[in-house]
Protein backbone atom coordinates (compact mmCIF):
# COMPACT_ATOMS: atom_id res chain seq x y z
CA UNK A 1 0.00 0.00 0.00
CA UNK A 2 1.11 3.89 -0.56
CA UNK A 3 0.68 6.98 -1.95
CA UNK A 4 2.03 9.95 -3.01
CA UNK A 5 0.69 13.55 -3.21
CA UNK A 6 2.58 14.52 -6.31
CA UNK A 7 0.27 12.22 -8.78
CA UNK A 8 -3.11 11.54 -9.03
CA UNK A 9 -2.83 7.61 -7.88
CA UNK A 10 -3.23 5.95 -4.30
CA UNK A 11 -2.87 2.40 -3.17
CA UNK A 12 -3.93 0.24 -0.31
CA UNK A 13 -2.78 -3.29 -0.46
CA UNK A 14 -4.57 -4.65 -3.77
CA UNK A 15 -6.35 -1.96 -4.30
CA UNK A 16 -5.67 1.29 -6.49
CA UNK A 17 -7.92 4.59 -7.22
CA UNK A 18 -6.59 7.08 -9.89
CA UNK A 19 -8.20 10.81 -8.88
CA UNK A 20 -7.98 11.46 -12.50
CA UNK A 21 -11.55 9.74 -12.32
CA UNK A 22 -13.62 12.24 -9.73
CA UNK A 23 -13.95 14.51 -12.90
CA UNK A 24 -16.79 14.52 -14.54
CA UNK A 25 -18.14 15.47 -17.78
CA UNK A 26 -17.03 19.61 -18.00
CA UNK A 27 -14.50 19.19 -15.17
CA UNK A 28 -16.96 20.04 -12.20
CA UNK A 29 -17.01 18.61 -9.11
CA UNK A 30 -18.87 18.92 -6.01
CA UNK A 31 -19.79 18.11 -2.68
CA UNK A 32 -18.15 15.04 -1.00
CA UNK A 33 -16.17 14.24 -4.67
CA UNK A 34 -14.69 18.03 -4.51
CA UNK A 35 -13.48 17.75 -0.43
CA UNK A 36 -11.64 13.99 -1.72
CA UNK A 37 -10.44 15.70 -4.86
CA UNK A 38 -9.16 18.87 -2.86
CA UNK A 39 -7.26 16.54 -0.27
CA UNK A 40 -5.57 14.29 -2.95
CA UNK A 41 -4.84 17.68 -4.75
CA UNK A 42 -2.63 19.27 -1.57
CA UNK A 43 0.54 18.21 -0.96
CA UNK A 44 1.85 17.00 1.94
CA UNK A 45 3.38 19.20 4.40
CA UNK A 46 5.66 18.22 7.75
CA UNK A 47 3.23 17.81 11.00
CA UNK A 48 5.54 20.58 12.81
CA UNK A 49 3.21 22.98 10.01
CA UNK A 50 -0.32 21.48 10.27
CA UNK A 51 -2.88 21.13 12.89
CA UNK A 52 -3.54 17.30 13.86
CA UNK A 53 -3.60 15.03 16.92
CA UNK A 54 -1.80 11.94 16.76
CA UNK A 55 -2.64 9.21 19.38
CA UNK A 56 -0.62 5.31 19.37
CA UNK A 57 -2.92 2.25 19.87
CA UNK A 58 -4.41 1.54 23.14
CA UNK A 59 -2.54 -0.95 25.32
CA UNK A 60 -5.62 -3.00 27.02
CA UNK A 61 -5.88 -5.89 24.12
CA UNK A 62 -3.87 -7.79 26.18
CA UNK A 63 -6.07 -7.41 29.38
CA UNK A 64 -8.20 -10.21 30.60
CA UNK A 65 -10.78 -7.91 32.00
CA UNK A 66 -11.19 -5.29 29.02
CA UNK A 67 -11.13 -8.05 27.13
CA UNK A 68 -14.06 -9.38 28.24
CA UNK A 69 -16.13 -6.43 28.00
CA UNK A 70 -14.71 -5.87 24.51
CA UNK A 71 -16.08 -9.87 23.34
CA UNK A 72 -19.73 -8.99 25.39
CA UNK A 73 -19.95 -5.20 23.54
CA UNK A 74 -18.65 -6.52 20.41
CA UNK A 75 -21.07 -10.12 20.19
CA UNK A 76 -24.42 -8.11 20.79
CA UNK A 77 -23.43 -4.82 17.90
CA UNK A 78 -22.68 -7.64 15.58
CA UNK A 79 -26.27 -8.64 15.85
CA UNK A 80 -27.34 -5.26 14.38
CA UNK A 81 -29.00 -5.04 10.65
CA UNK A 82 -28.10 -2.56 8.42
CA UNK A 83 -30.41 -1.13 6.62
CA UNK A 84 -30.19 1.04 3.31
CA UNK A 85 -33.58 3.26 3.70
CA UNK A 86 -34.57 5.42 0.37
CA UNK A 87 -37.69 7.52 -0.50
CA UNK A 88 -39.94 7.11 -3.49
CA UNK A 89 -43.14 8.77 -4.13
CA UNK A 90 -45.03 5.79 -1.56
CA UNK A 91 -42.80 6.94 1.55
CA UNK A 92 -39.69 5.61 3.33
CA UNK A 93 -39.05 1.63 2.07
CA UNK A 94 -36.40 0.06 2.72
CA UNK A 95 -34.54 -1.04 -0.64
CA UNK A 96 -32.47 -3.95 -1.26
CA UNK A 97 -29.94 -2.46 -4.02
CA UNK A 98 -26.30 -3.11 -4.56
CA UNK A 99 -25.45 -0.92 -1.06
CA UNK A 100 -27.54 -2.62 0.94
CA UNK A 101 -26.22 -6.03 0.03
CA UNK A 102 -22.83 -5.55 0.30
CA UNK A 103 -23.15 -3.87 4.09
CA UNK A 104 -25.72 -6.92 4.83
CA UNK A 105 -23.74 -9.65 3.22
CA UNK A 106 -20.09 -9.08 3.23
CA UNK A 107 -18.78 -5.43 3.31
CA UNK A 108 -14.98 -6.27 2.89
CA UNK A 109 -13.97 -10.00 1.42
CA UNK A 110 -12.72 -11.04 4.68
CA UNK A 111 -15.12 -10.46 6.61
CA UNK A 112 -19.03 -10.94 7.14
CA UNK A 113 -21.55 -8.01 8.28
CA UNK A 114 -20.92 -9.51 11.89
CA UNK A 115 -17.31 -9.91 12.01
CA UNK A 116 -17.36 -6.37 10.64
CA UNK A 117 -19.72 -4.53 13.34
CA UNK A 118 -17.59 -6.74 15.78
CA UNK A 119 -14.22 -5.62 14.81
CA UNK A 120 -15.44 -2.11 14.82
CA UNK A 121 -17.19 -2.27 18.39
CA UNK A 122 -13.45 -4.13 19.81
CA UNK A 123 -11.72 -1.61 18.84
CA UNK A 124 -14.10 0.73 19.98
CA UNK A 125 -14.00 -0.78 23.23
CA UNK A 126 -9.82 -0.82 23.62
CA UNK A 127 -8.94 2.52 21.96
CA UNK A 128 -12.03 4.64 22.06
CA UNK A 129 -11.71 4.97 18.45
CA UNK A 130 -12.61 2.44 14.99
CA UNK A 131 -11.47 3.49 11.62
CA UNK A 132 -12.61 1.38 8.55
CA UNK A 133 -11.29 3.08 4.78
CA UNK A 134 -13.85 3.04 2.17
CA UNK A 135 -12.99 1.75 -1.17
CA UNK A 136 -14.79 2.87 -4.39
CA UNK A 137 -14.59 1.82 -8.13
CA UNK A 138 -12.67 3.50 -10.80
CA UNK A 139 -15.35 6.13 -11.33
CA UNK A 140 -16.49 6.94 -7.83
CA UNK A 141 -20.03 6.07 -8.16
CA UNK A 142 -20.19 2.04 -6.08
CA UNK A 143 -18.71 1.18 -2.73
CA UNK A 144 -16.29 -1.90 -3.55
CA UNK A 145 -15.60 -2.59 -0.18
CA UNK A 146 -15.18 -1.29 3.31
CA UNK A 147 -12.17 -2.44 5.64
CA UNK A 148 -11.83 -2.39 9.02
CA UNK A 149 -8.26 -1.69 10.12
CA UNK A 150 -6.07 -1.66 13.46
CA UNK A 151 -3.49 0.72 13.46
CA UNK A 152 0.18 1.01 14.83
CA UNK A 153 -0.65 4.46 15.49
CA UNK A 154 -2.31 7.51 13.80
CA UNK A 155 -3.00 11.08 13.24
CA UNK A 156 -6.04 13.21 11.50
CA UNK A 157 -4.79 16.34 10.50
CA UNK A 158 -5.50 19.40 8.54
CA UNK A 159 -3.20 20.88 5.44
CA UNK A 160 -3.01 24.09 4.54
CA UNK A 161 -5.77 24.52 2.57
CA UNK A 162 -8.38 22.88 5.57
CA UNK A 163 -8.50 19.67 4.02
CA UNK A 164 -8.58 16.58 6.60
CA UNK A 165 -6.94 13.93 6.37
CA UNK A 166 -6.19 10.38 7.70
CA UNK A 167 -2.52 8.95 8.63
CA UNK A 168 -1.76 5.93 10.00
CA UNK A 169 0.25 2.84 10.08
CA UNK A 170 -1.30 -0.36 9.05
CA UNK A 171 -1.20 -3.21 11.50
CA UNK A 172 -1.63 -6.00 8.80
CA UNK A 173 1.73 -4.74 7.11
CA UNK A 174 3.62 -2.03 9.18
CA UNK A 175 3.09 0.76 6.75
CA UNK A 176 1.98 4.00 7.01
CA UNK A 177 -0.66 5.76 4.35
CA UNK A 178 -2.29 8.80 4.35
CA UNK A 179 -6.00 9.03 2.62
CA UNK A 180 -9.08 11.34 3.00
CA UNK A 181 -10.91 11.84 6.20
CA UNK A 182 -14.23 11.63 3.61
CA UNK A 183 -13.18 8.16 2.82
CA UNK A 184 -13.31 6.91 6.32
CA UNK A 185 -15.90 5.32 9.09
CA UNK A 186 -14.44 6.59 12.13
CA UNK A 187 -16.60 5.93 15.74
CA UNK A 188 -15.38 7.19 18.34
CA UNK A 189 -16.15 6.78 22.60
CA UNK A 190 -16.02 9.39 24.99
CA UNK A 191 -15.85 12.55 23.16
CA UNK A 192 -15.25 14.87 25.13
CA UNK A 193 -11.34 16.36 24.74
CA UNK A 194 -10.16 16.58 21.60
CA UNK A 195 -11.35 17.76 18.39
CA UNK A 196 -11.26 14.74 16.14
CA UNK A 197 -10.86 11.96 18.32
CA UNK A 198 -12.37 10.04 21.20
CA UNK A 199 -10.61 9.61 24.77
CA UNK A 200 -8.29 6.80 24.72
CA UNK A 201 -8.81 4.51 27.86
CA UNK A 202 -5.38 3.70 28.64
CA UNK A 203 -4.67 6.41 30.89
CA UNK A 204 -8.11 6.68 32.86
CA UNK A 205 -7.66 2.94 33.02
CA UNK A 206 -4.22 2.13 34.36
CA UNK A 207 -4.68 2.73 38.00
CA UNK A 208 -6.97 0.38 38.04
CA UNK A 209 -5.61 -2.48 36.17
CA UNK A 210 -2.33 -1.76 37.09
CA UNK A 211 -3.59 -2.84 40.94
CA UNK A 212 -5.65 -5.91 39.49
CA UNK A 213 -2.22 -6.77 38.29
CA UNK A 214 -0.71 -6.45 41.68
CA UNK A 215 -3.43 -8.32 43.43
CA UNK A 216 -3.08 -11.03 40.69
CA UNK A 217 0.68 -11.19 41.86
CA UNK A 218 -0.35 -11.62 45.60
CA UNK A 219 -2.66 -13.87 44.90
CA UNK A 220 0.02 -15.92 42.60
CA UNK A 221 2.66 -15.76 45.60
CA UNK A 222 0.34 -16.68 48.23
CA UNK A 223 -0.75 -19.91 46.37
CA UNK A 224 2.72 -20.30 45.45
CA UNK A 225 4.17 -20.27 49.46
CA UNK A 226 1.42 -22.27 50.34
CA UNK A 227 2.83 -25.29 49.16
CA UNK A 228 6.35 -24.34 50.06
CA UNK A 229 8.46 -25.71 52.92
CA UNK A 230 10.82 -23.52 54.79
CA UNK A 231 12.86 -23.79 57.80
CA UNK A 232 16.31 -24.22 58.96
CA UNK A 233 18.77 -26.81 59.36
CA UNK A 234 20.30 -27.65 62.43
CA UNK A 235 23.53 -29.66 61.93
CA UNK A 236 24.81 -31.49 65.18
CA UNK A 237 28.62 -32.12 63.95
CA UNK A 238 30.79 -29.21 63.28
CA UNK A 239 30.99 -27.92 60.09
CA UNK A 240 32.86 -24.64 58.47
CA UNK A 241 30.40 -22.24 56.29
CA UNK A 242 30.97 -23.46 53.21
CA UNK A 243 29.75 -27.45 53.92
CA UNK A 244 26.85 -26.00 56.13
CA UNK A 245 26.04 -24.12 52.61
CA UNK A 246 26.62 -27.13 50.68
CA UNK A 247 24.45 -28.97 53.34
CA UNK A 248 21.54 -26.79 53.04
CA UNK A 249 21.71 -26.84 49.02
CA UNK A 250 22.03 -30.70 48.69
CA UNK A 251 18.96 -30.84 51.48
CA UNK A 252 16.96 -28.23 49.04
CA UNK A 253 17.71 -29.64 45.42
CA UNK A 254 16.20 -32.98 47.19
CA UNK A 255 13.11 -32.67 49.24
CA UNK A 256 12.22 -28.90 48.33
CA UNK A 257 11.55 -29.38 44.64
CA UNK A 258 8.44 -30.28 42.24
CA UNK A 259 9.51 -33.83 42.21
CA UNK A 260 9.23 -34.43 45.75
CA UNK A 261 4.95 -34.21 45.15
CA UNK A 262 4.61 -36.20 48.57
CA UNK A 263 6.30 -33.88 51.23
CA UNK A 264 8.76 -36.48 52.89
CA UNK A 265 12.59 -36.31 53.75
CA UNK A 266 14.53 -38.76 54.91
CA UNK A 267 17.92 -37.21 57.07
CA UNK A 268 20.51 -38.85 59.08
CA UNK A 269 21.30 -38.56 62.91
CA UNK A 270 23.66 -34.99 62.26
CA UNK A 271 21.01 -33.24 60.64
CA UNK A 272 18.06 -31.98 62.52
CA UNK A 273 15.20 -29.74 59.94
CA UNK A 274 13.43 -26.88 61.92
CA UNK A 275 10.31 -25.94 60.25
CA UNK A 276 9.37 -22.20 60.15
CA UNK A 277 5.47 -21.54 60.60
CA UNK A 278 4.36 -19.16 58.10
CA UNK A 279 1.58 -16.43 58.07
CA UNK A 280 -0.73 -17.24 54.83
CA UNK A 281 -1.61 -13.28 54.46
CA UNK A 282 -5.96 -13.74 53.05
CA UNK A 283 -6.87 -12.94 49.93
CA UNK A 284 -7.71 -8.99 48.92
CA UNK A 285 -10.78 -10.36 46.96
CA UNK A 286 -12.78 -6.85 48.25
CA UNK A 287 -10.30 -5.17 46.98
CA UNK A 288 -10.36 -7.00 43.25
CA UNK A 289 -13.82 -6.84 42.80
CA UNK A 290 -14.01 -3.61 43.70
CA UNK A 291 -11.29 -2.61 40.96
CA UNK A 292 -12.93 -5.00 38.55
CA UNK A 293 -16.31 -3.05 38.82
CA UNK A 294 -15.19 -0.03 38.49
CA UNK A 295 -13.56 -1.25 35.20
CA UNK A 296 -17.03 -2.31 34.24
CA UNK A 297 -18.17 0.96 35.24
CA UNK A 298 -16.12 2.61 32.87
CA UNK A 299 -17.93 0.51 30.32
CA UNK A 300 -21.39 0.75 31.29
CA UNK A 301 -21.17 -3.55 31.77
CA UNK A 302 -21.75 -5.78 34.63
CA UNK A 303 -21.00 -9.24 35.33
CA UNK A 304 -24.70 -9.98 33.86
CA UNK A 305 -23.59 -8.69 30.73
CA UNK A 306 -20.29 -10.84 30.50
CA UNK A 307 -22.18 -13.86 31.70
CA UNK A 308 -25.29 -13.49 29.55
CA UNK A 309 -27.86 -13.44 32.87
CA UNK A 310 -29.81 -10.38 31.67
CA UNK A 311 -33.54 -10.16 32.63
CA UNK A 312 -35.61 -8.33 29.76
CA UNK A 313 -35.47 -5.38 31.43
CA UNK A 314 -31.74 -5.33 32.48
CA UNK A 315 -31.05 -6.33 28.52
CA UNK A 316 -32.92 -3.32 27.12
CA UNK A 317 -31.22 -1.01 29.86
CA UNK A 318 -27.76 -2.73 28.56
CA UNK A 319 -28.70 -1.95 24.89
CA UNK A 320 -29.80 1.75 25.76
CA UNK A 321 -27.08 2.30 27.40
CA UNK A 322 -24.45 0.57 25.43
CA UNK A 323 -25.31 -0.28 21.81
CA UNK A 324 -27.85 2.19 21.12
CA UNK A 325 -25.15 4.61 20.68
CA UNK A 326 -22.62 2.48 18.65
CA UNK A 327 -26.15 1.96 16.47
CA UNK A 328 -26.44 6.03 16.21
CA UNK A 329 -23.08 6.50 15.69
CA UNK A 330 -22.87 3.66 12.84
CA UNK A 331 -25.97 5.04 10.79
CA UNK A 332 -24.35 8.96 10.46
CA UNK A 333 -21.24 7.90 9.29
CA UNK A 334 -22.28 5.34 7.12
CA UNK A 335 -24.89 7.66 6.16
CA UNK A 336 -22.73 10.82 5.09
CA UNK A 337 -19.73 9.21 3.90
CA UNK A 338 -21.83 6.49 1.63
CA UNK A 339 -24.86 8.45 0.18
CA UNK A 340 -24.10 11.72 -1.93
CA UNK A 341 -25.58 15.18 -0.56
CA UNK A 342 -28.76 14.79 -3.48
CA UNK A 343 -29.57 11.15 -1.62
CA UNK A 344 -29.61 12.38 1.81
CA UNK A 345 -31.31 15.62 1.03
CA UNK A 346 -34.17 13.48 -0.08
CA UNK A 347 -33.93 11.30 2.92
CA UNK A 348 -32.48 8.57 2.04
CA UNK A 349 -30.26 7.49 4.78
CA UNK A 350 -28.50 4.11 6.43
CA UNK A 351 -29.75 2.41 9.66
CA UNK A 352 -28.69 -0.05 11.86
CA UNK A 353 -31.66 -1.58 14.27
CA UNK A 354 -31.85 -4.63 16.37
CA UNK A 355 -34.89 -6.62 17.25
CA UNK A 356 -35.18 -5.89 20.99
CA UNK A 357 -37.59 -8.78 21.30
CA UNK A 358 -34.90 -11.43 20.10
CA UNK A 359 -33.58 -11.30 23.38
CA UNK A 360 -36.80 -11.21 25.46
CA UNK A 361 -38.24 -14.38 27.47
CA UNK A 362 -40.57 -16.88 25.61
CA UNK A 363 -43.70 -15.08 27.37
CA UNK A 364 -42.51 -11.72 26.71
CA UNK A 365 -42.52 -12.53 23.11
CA UNK A 366 -45.61 -13.88 23.09
CA UNK A 367 -47.45 -11.34 24.86
CA UNK A 368 -45.98 -8.55 22.69
CA UNK A 369 -45.92 -10.39 19.20
CA UNK A 370 -49.22 -11.66 19.74
CA UNK A 371 -50.23 -7.44 20.73
CA UNK A 372 -48.37 -6.80 17.13
CA UNK A 373 -49.85 -9.07 15.23
CA UNK A 374 -53.58 -8.86 16.12
CA UNK A 375 -53.03 -5.27 15.32
CA UNK A 376 -51.77 -5.73 12.00
CA UNK A 377 -47.87 -4.70 12.51
CA UNK A 378 -46.15 -8.02 11.94
CA UNK A 379 -46.21 -10.65 9.63
CA UNK A 380 -47.65 -14.36 10.01
CA UNK A 381 -43.80 -15.16 9.34
CA UNK A 382 -42.44 -12.54 11.60
CA UNK A 383 -44.38 -13.75 14.52
CA UNK A 384 -43.49 -17.56 13.62
CA UNK A 385 -39.51 -16.53 13.30
CA UNK A 386 -40.26 -14.40 16.86
CA UNK A 387 -41.61 -17.68 18.29
CA UNK A 388 -38.28 -19.81 16.81
CA UNK A 389 -40.52 -21.26 13.90
CA UNK A 390 -39.90 -21.60 10.58
CA UNK A 391 -41.63 -19.40 7.58
CA UNK A 392 -44.58 -20.94 5.46
CA UNK A 393 -45.75 -20.65 2.31
CA UNK A 394 -47.56 -17.28 1.88
CA UNK A 395 -46.87 -15.91 5.58
CA UNK A 396 -45.51 -12.88 4.34
CA UNK A 397 -49.06 -11.14 4.78
CA UNK A 398 -50.09 -9.09 8.12
CA UNK A 399 -53.37 -10.20 9.48
CA UNK A 400 -56.07 -7.97 11.60
CA UNK A 401 -58.46 -8.97 14.32
CA UNK A 402 -61.35 -8.75 12.76
CA UNK A 403 -61.90 -12.59 12.40
CA UNK A 404 -58.46 -12.04 10.97
CA UNK A 405 -58.62 -11.35 7.30
CA UNK A 406 -55.61 -9.27 5.51
CA UNK A 407 -54.73 -5.70 6.36
CA UNK A 408 -55.83 -5.07 2.39
CA UNK A 409 -59.15 -6.37 3.02
CA UNK A 410 -60.63 -4.36 6.08
CA UNK A 411 -63.07 -2.29 4.02
CA UNK A 412 -64.25 -5.16 2.04
CA UNK A 413 -64.97 -7.51 5.02
CA UNK A 414 -66.88 -4.17 6.93
CA UNK A 415 -68.79 -3.77 3.99
CA UNK A 416 -69.72 -7.51 3.42
CA UNK A 417 -67.76 -7.62 0.16
CA UNK A 418 -65.73 -10.55 -0.68
CA UNK A 419 -63.43 -8.36 -2.64
CA UNK A 420 -64.33 -9.42 -6.78
CA UNK A 421 -65.53 -7.23 -9.09
CA UNK A 422 -68.86 -6.00 -9.37
CA UNK A 423 -71.18 -7.80 -11.75
CA UNK A 424 -72.56 -6.56 -14.88
CA UNK A 425 -75.87 -4.91 -15.13
CA UNK A 426 -77.32 -7.54 -17.07
CA UNK A 427 -76.37 -10.96 -15.05
CA UNK A 428 -78.02 -8.54 -12.32
CA UNK A 429 -81.24 -8.65 -14.22
CA UNK A 430 -81.33 -12.29 -15.30
CA UNK A 431 -80.37 -13.40 -11.37
CA UNK A 432 -83.39 -10.87 -10.22
CA UNK A 433 -85.89 -12.88 -13.06
CA UNK A 434 -84.77 -16.25 -12.24
CA UNK A 435 -85.80 -15.44 -8.71
CA UNK A 436 -88.77 -14.46 -9.51
CA UNK A 437 -89.83 -17.41 -11.28
CA UNK A 438 -89.16 -19.73 -8.91
CA UNK A 439 -91.33 -17.74 -6.14
CA UNK A 440 -94.08 -17.84 -8.75
CA UNK A 441 -93.69 -21.32 -9.59
CA UNK A 442 -93.39 -22.13 -5.70
CA UNK A 443 -96.85 -20.10 -5.42
CA UNK A 444 -98.78 -22.05 -7.78
CA UNK A 445 -97.79 -25.63 -5.97
CA UNK A 446 -99.02 -24.53 -3.01
CA UNK A 447 -102.27 -23.03 -4.16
Amino acid sequence: MGQNFNTNKFTIGPWMCSMDLFLRKGGNITGIIANVMRAFRAKYRPLLLSRGEYVPTGTLRDNDIVGAIADAIAKNVGKLTPQVVRKDEKGMVIKNDYLARLLKLRPCPEMSTYDFLYRIASDLVYTSNSFSVIFWNEDFTRVTSIQPITTKSFRIFEDDKHNILFRFRWDYDGETYTVPYQCVIHLKARYNKKRFLGTSPDIELKRSLDLIETSGETVKNIVNRSNALAGYLKYNNLADNEELKQIAKDFQEAYMNADNAGGIAAIDSTVEFKEISQRTPNVPTNQITFLRDNVYRYYGVNEKVLTSTLSDQEWISFYENVIEPVAIQLGYEFTYKLLTPREIGYGNKIEFTANLLQYATLQTRDTIGGNMFDRGAMTINEYRALMYYGPVEDGDVRMVSLNYVKAGDQSLYQVGKDGSKEEPPQDKQRKAMEAAARAYFEAMKGG
